[in-house]
């Protein structure tokens, strides 16, 4: 879940190939300002999002070879946002739970590392529950921070952002749009020309395959410039029936969470294709040569007509995978992100060591460039590398900071 995930890498909405795609006819008006008692929220919105989400549930529920799949981002309307925050709340869901235990233990560090003036950018934002424990680490230090949370409801903006202390230091801002829209928005040259630290808490990372969740951190990196960083939170537990439990609470509220994505699947459809008594949920925890994974499904209870095709009760809609990182799987994403790790904070221990679950890492990363003229290579504070930077000197290498 946003992925659906330790809470520590983003909320994973899903279905940002296919808003890449909606953006080439995007809308070039200049950001609208949202008023609201003690909060403002700018609206980066390129294109409605609802417009391209019609034709990805088409698409991926009758795709021309493959299995069906429907949209993650379907389960992140404003009731799935509020749903998703009770299940932050349950005994079974570890991922919260962990991940505010590192940053209690770990928020003033953080804090530490990221430098006054700076833009702090959380993407997929949720209740702020946990990036508050941060924030409240730059006010104590007395740390100039503009705060900005980039999430799909503005509703949600708005209440969660209105609840936050007046903080002195710290300002706060909500980004109404999706992720493609925030790093469109960061090319902005008011913003490039800020440092700035890029947050994904809740191993939301995980909600993306694993080729792709490299391809989505490359695609923030290559926007950032000398001396940005970002923050990245994973889940790395492999115990089968804890992650299970996780994900199919014994109160059922997850299930009522993945089931209110069909609802709202019907309302961006305009019709009822989804009748709600049709289909059940179906969680499962696979490992396989791919990593270790939850995975949910649709599947119909008795014969049933979506589309004009018939989808037999045997039949698995994936809706959402929340992965679940190995050391050896972290160290491979890095990489194919061109990334660097410098600092990590964890709560328990990485595989084979004990107590071995569960594993809440979040990696900080900063971007460096290769020196003009110069043969040596900027390395990590903590990992170095096996090859040189970008041989393009403009170009920048970050690097990532791990719970």
């Amino acid at each position: 879940m946003p992925s659906s995930a330790p809470d520590l890498t983003v909320m994973a909405y899903g279905a940002l190939a296919s808003l890449k795609a909606a953006a080439a006819a995007k809308d070039k008006t200049k950001p609208k300002l949202f008023s609201h008692p003690k909060v403002d929220i700018i609206d980066i919105r390129r294109v409605e999002v609802e417009t391209n989400l019609k034709a990805d549930i088409v698409s991926q529920f009758c795709p021309k070879e493959g299995p069906r799949k429907l949209p993650t981002l379907l389960l992140y309307d404003e009731r799935g946002l509020q749903l998703f925050e009770k299940i932050t709340y349950l005994e079974e869901y570890y991922l919260t739970n962990d991940e505010i235990q590192v940053l209690e233990s770990s928020a003033k560090e953080i804090a530490g590392s990221i430098p006054s003036e700076s833009m702090v950018i959380e993407l997929g934002s949720g209740n702020l529950r946990k990036v508050n424990l941060l924030l409240q680490a730059f006010e104590d230090a007395g740390k100039s921070i503009d705060y900005y949370a980039l999430d799909l409801s503005k509703q949600e903006l708005e209440r969660t952002l209105a609840q936050l202390p007046a903080y002195q230091h710290v300002r706060a801002h909500g980004l109404f749009g999706t992720y493609d829209d925030g790093r469109e928005w960061l090319k902005d040259p008011s913003n490039i020309s800020r440092r700035k630290c890029i947050m994904s808490l809740g191993s939301s990372i995980g909600n993306f395959e694993r080729s792709a969740a490299a391809s989505f951190l490359k695609s923030f990196s290559d926007v950032l410039s000398h001396g940005d960083t970002m923050l990245i939170g994973l889940d790395a537990c492999n115990d089968p029936a804890k992650v299970y439990h996780a994900y199919n609470d014994k109160e059922g509220i997850t299930h009522e969470f993945i089931l209110n994505g069909l609802r709202h699947a019907n309302r961006v459809l305009g019709q009822a294709a989804f009748h709600e008594r049709d289909w059940r949920v179906i969680g499962e925890y696979v490992h396989d040569a791919e990593g270790g994974r939850h995975q949910a499904f649709y599947s119909p209870v008795r014969d049933t007509t979506v589309f004009g095709q018939v989808i037999r009760p045997h039949e698995r809609i994936q809706v959402e995978e929340s992965l679940k990182w190995s050391p050896e799987e972290t160290r491979k994403m890095w990489d194919l992100a061109g990334m660097t790790e410098k600092g990590k904070w964890m709560h328990g221990t990485e595989y084979g060591e004990q107590p071995a679950f569960p594993f809440t890492h979040i990696t900080y990363i900063p971007i460096f460039r290769r020196q003009l003229g110069s043969a040596r290579f900027f390395l990590s504070l903590s990992l170095s590398l096996d090859r040189p930077v970008n041989d393009d000197f403009t170009q920048a290498l970050p690097h990532v900071l791990t719970f």
